[in-house]
């Protein structure tokens, strides 16, 4: 058994050296493919994680008409805050209004200045709404909607924030899209390559087929180094993409988080935490796609 392993490991390093520009050549299609779905599958973290880290930091802010009594916009608060759907409600009156304004105006002379001739506050009392889920803010909104509470508003801001989420989703499904066209393009062809790759081994290699069939060895023992030599292509190109791939986000991680700047966004990080389960999905396809366009090929032109 131990004799049979051995010899079945060696035929298949052989046959992976033997052939050193078609194997150079077939870890580096593989390697494509890896480096165009993970391209794919980091375009979906980002943009996951943007949208969610954007999910939750959105609100929406009502505001009331300056004539509307405290006692209405508290009597608003209320409804609110009783809503299953509401996961908090913040009340900012006239007065603090007014003093938010002020200070992120405070170096524009000609806005302090023009509220400063004025008698009275301009602005109304505001409610700061957060939900509990990003799909819950539309019941919030029809219950604002209702004739009791739409009078007494100004505006709401929350169309801002969802045209932000919708415009980030978009992009980030149309450029999957064409990630996921470009890297069926790249299983493609790695499927041909692969498949050739092994069809021209198993014609270099065939005289000694021949001579093992002579002797008596089994089908397995024939076939067996073929597979094998298909899960080295599978294992080394796996482990150059990441090794490939590391790099790049160290490289691209900064940007990214500035890009996002405000929201937790961290590339690399993300890469440290799932780093197995990523070497662990990159091994598991690499070896999965050469193994079986290895096996089919082996099926079709080794007649033993």
């Amino acid at each position: 058994m131990l004799v049979s392993t051995y010899r079945t490991i060696k035929f298949a390093l052989q046959g992976f050296w033997r052939n050193i520009w078609l194997t150079i050549v077939t870890v580096i299609i593989l390697v494509l493919t890896l480096f165009t779905l993970s391209v794919v599958g980091g375009i979906n973290v980002i943009g996951n994680a943007a949208i969610k880290s954007i999910q939750e930091k959105i609100d929406v802010s009502v505001y009331f008409k300056p004539e509307v009594k405290d006692d209405d916009v508290i009597s608003v608060n209320y409804r609110l805050s009783s809503l299953p759907q509401v996961k908090e409600v913040k009340y900012i009156s006239k007065e603090e209004a007014l003093a938010n304004f002020k200070e992120k105006h405070k170096d524009d002379p000609v806005i302090i200045e023009s509220l400063e001739e004025l008698s009275d506050n301009p602005l109304g009392a505001t409610l700061v709404v957060k939900a509990n889920n990003i799909t819950d803010y539309q019941s919030i909104l029809s219950v604002l909607d209702e004739p009791d509470y739409s009078t007494s508003i100004q505006d709401i801001n929350y169309q801002d924030n969802q045209q932000v989420i919708d415009q980030l989703s978009s992009i980030t499904k149309k450029v999957q899209k064409v990630g996921i066209i470009i890297s069926i393009i790249f299983i493609i062809i790695t499927i041909m390559i692969v498949f050739n790759t092994i069809r021209i081994t198993i014609y270099t290699h065939r005289e000694e087929i021949g001579i093992m069939k002579l002797v008596g060895a089994t089908n397995w023992f024939v076939r067996a180094p073929f597979l094998l030599e298909s899960l080295l292509y599978g294992i080394f190109a796996a482990v150059i993409c990441v090794a490939i791939i590391y790099p790049i986000i160290n490289i691209i991680s900064p940007h990214i988080s500035n890009f996002f700047e405000g929201y937790n966004l961290d590339m690399l990080s993300y890469f440290r935490q799932h780093f197995w389960q990523i070497l662990g999905l990159q091994l598991g396809f690499s070896v999965f796609l050469s193994m079986v366009s290895s096996a089919v090929a082996v099926g079709k032109y080794l007649k033993v």
